[in-house]
């Protein structure tokens, strides 16, 4: 009886464990097109800058946020050989004494799987970024800001080097801003040496994030339900890191970024 009980009892926790195990391995096959549907995708082929920004915006300025060490300006976005590189540079402009580069999509984008693969620049104190965001230009950043319709920042990764991954996701409204936050740790990683696959399923009830299209999290989405854009940002932060004037050169580097929907 003893000998009986003992293996229904190893029976049943090697099914929980294959249970757990089964869910922190569930994977997303966004290439399999009985499924899903590509709807738009950048693999940065263009001969020059120019070509990308009809695509892309740059943020061309300042930034008035005491943490961010730098300014970003378009000469810091860099295309060639099917690559988008965002270039951090040690020089002084606007009040920084640090340049960096950013982009985000001329189109608005509503739910889907979005995917993006990249290497983070290769040095401490940098912020190497994918997300989703509703405000662009003049909506930069939300203080104050009195448009009724909500507003949201959905990050995707914001990575630091060599194997933080940080996934974020904000309200911004006026007078209050709701956030959730989950940082993970990946021991012996490098992201600045391979490309990995970063992505997000984007419904109106929830919000998956993958990484090598393997399910990390799965949470409620409370308000991320409105249009919003495709941005990849470089920055230079004191909390992500030392910042050194290795700094001087480094660059986060894009592959690609896809856009899928369910058929």
């Amino acid at each position: 009886m003893y000998k009986t009980m003992k293996s229904i009892i190893l029976i049943c926790i090697f099914f929980a464990g294959s249970a757990v195990n089964g869910l922190a391995q569930a994977t997303i096959e966004p290439d399999n097109k009985k499924v899903w549907k590509l709807v738009w995708k950048d693999d940065f082929n263009y001969k020059k800058r120019s070509d990308l920004l009809k695509v892309w915006e740059s943020q061309n300025g300042g930034d008035h946020r005491p943490d961010v060490l730098c300014s970003r300006w378009e000469e810091n976005v860099e295309v060639g050989g099917g690559v988008l590189r965002l270039v951090n540079r040690k020089e002084s402009r606007e009040g920084k004494d640090w340049t960096s580069g950013n982009i985000w999509t001329r189109s608005d984008f509503h739910y889907g799987y979005f995917e993006c693969r990249y290497k983070y620049a290769s040095i401490t104190g940098t912020n190497n970024s994918f997300w989703l965001w509703t405000g662009a230009g003049a909506n930069w950043c939300f203080p104050g800001d009195t448009d009724p319709e909500k507003r949201f920042e959905l990050d995707i990764n914001e990575g630091h080097y060599p194997n933080i991954v940080n996934i974020n996701v904000h309200e911004w409204r006026e007078k209050s801003i709701r956030s959730d936050h989950k940082k993970y740790v990946y021991e012996n990683t490098d992201f600045s040496k391979d490309y990995h696959l970063f992505g997000v399923e984007w419904t109106s009830d929830e919000l998956i994030y993958y990484l090598d299209r393997k399910e990390i999290r799965r949470i409620k989405n409370e308000f991320c339900l409105t249009p919003a854009r495709i941005f990849l940002s470089l920055a230079i932060a004191g909390w992500a890191g030392e910042v050194s004037d290795q700094l001087d050169g480094t660059f986060m580097e894009v592959d690609y970024v896809r856009v899928y929907n369910r058929k």
